[in-house]
């Protein structure tokens, strides 16, 4: 099979795993294809992301980095500062994809771009959307729950006060749904978090 005929049949998939292959070339899959994706990859047709997960080159032209992170590492859905740079909460340049998972913390140096996840607990899970772009799945965290999950993983070092927040110039067109922030605080039964996350609501209501 040429890398033509390959790439017609993986149009539809353009972020792959070897084990997916199976499933979409079914008997065209075999030892040979295995041998052309190491071929294709010194030509520069495919990049590898970590072992065994495959984009076709051009796709990652017209991608943001951000929609790979689900692939990478699972489960896990884009939060903290990136995600918060996305919505311009802050206004900061976010160079490292920032995730949040369930399994250890754990870095990634990938051809295109580096990846950071951080461990919650399971119960604080969630708060996000899957979105899609070019035919690829990612997740992405609602603007209150990254800010929560900033402030969670940020404990040690956030005190709450008015001289702090303002160091992270929050953008004052921030507009959040106060309960569902509060409602994602309460997920992580952690009177520092509550704490943070009601220090933040009376400085933005003081601005």
């Amino acid at each position: 099979m040429n890398f033509f005929d390959f790439k017609q049949k993986t149009e539809e998939l353009p972020l792959f795993e070897t084990r997916e292959l199976r499933l979409i070339l079914g008997n065209d899959f075999s030892v040979t294809t295995l041998i052309n994706l190491k071929n294709w990859m010194k030509k520069g047709y495919l990049v590898m992301l970590r072992r065994g997960l495959y984009i076709i080159s051009e796709v990652t032209k017209n991608t943001d980095a951000m929609q790979f992170a689900a692939k990478i590492y699972s489960p896990s859905y884009v939060s903290l500062e990136m995600a918060l740079g996305f919505y311009g909460i802050i206004p900061e340049a976010v160079f490292t994809v920032t995730s949040v998972t369930t399994r250890k913390t754990k870095k990634f140096k990938t051809p295109v771009g580096d990846f950071s996840y951080q461990k919650i607990k399971k119960e604080a899970f969630g708060g996000f959307e899957t979105k899609k772009q070019n035919g690829i799945s990612f997740n992405l965290a609602l603007p209150e729950k990254a800010l929560v999950d900033f402030f969670y993983l940020n404990r040690n070092i956030l005190n709450g006060t008015k001289a702090q927040l303002e160091g992270y110039r929050f953008s004052e067109e921030f507009k959040y749904n106060k309960s569902r922030l509060m409602a994602f605080a309460k997920k992580y039964e952690n009177k520092k978090v509550l704490f943070l996350t009601q220090e933040f609501i009376k400085y933005y209501a003081t601005r």
